[in-house]
């Protein structure tokens, strides 16, 4: 089956990053595609197009409950300001610690709390500028189609609905990235 992963425009995050307003101020679903791995990640068998490999299917808005867009999702979690919210740059900065350095610590409340520095967000924006893509359909319920993206593309960076053996190894290195956050002070 043919999907939007494999028809929609691809968009470079750095593009996005000069100017938000490309992105849809409406509910959706969208896929991350990169020019190489971030780190262990593995691409062998991942979805590729115009030589970017998918390895992240993500949804804005899933929680109907909730004000999500793809704005919101791609423009102020993923890429810049409200980043602790954002899952893929907790599992870039797992799979990243070169790039990332200590790139997170937990703020005076115990939340995740990433670092402003060459060797924290910053460093990571940087690579995500020079190494990442995406595309997107707004759609009123994404949760509805998230799963069966997921199973049918098997993107390694996702870790709900995932059936790629990856998942279990990028849980464990979130979970230790968390344990290993200093307090911020």
């Amino acid at each position: 089956m043919t999907t939007f992963l494999e028809t929609q425009k691809l968009v470079s995050l750095a593009e996005i990053r000069r100017t938000r307003a490309l992105l849809p101020n409406a509910r959706g679903i969208y896929g991350l595609f990169f020019k190489v791995a971030p780190g262990p990640a593995p691409i062998g068998n991942c979805y590729v197009r115009e030589g970017l490999h998918l390895l992240y299917v993500g949804t804005a808005g899933a929680d109907l409950s909730k004000d999500g867009t793809l704005r919101k999702r791609l423009g102020s979690q993923h890429l810049g300001g409200n980043e602790r919210r954002s899952t893929v740059c907790l599992a870039l900065a797992a799979c990243l610690p070169d790039i990332a350095g200590p790139a997170i610590a937990k703020n005076e409340r115990g939340r995740i709390k990433f670092h402003t520095s060459e060797h924290g967000i910053t460093g990571l924006r940087s690579w995500m500028d020079h190494n990442m893509s995406v595309c997107w359909i707004e759609h009123q319920s994404p949760a509805e189609l998230e799963e069966a993206l997921v199973q049918q593309y098997r993107p390694p960076l996702n870790i709900d609905f995932s059936t790629h053996p990856f998942a279990v190894r990028l849980q464990a290195l979130r979970d230790e990235r968390r344990r290993s956050c200093v307090n911020h002070e």
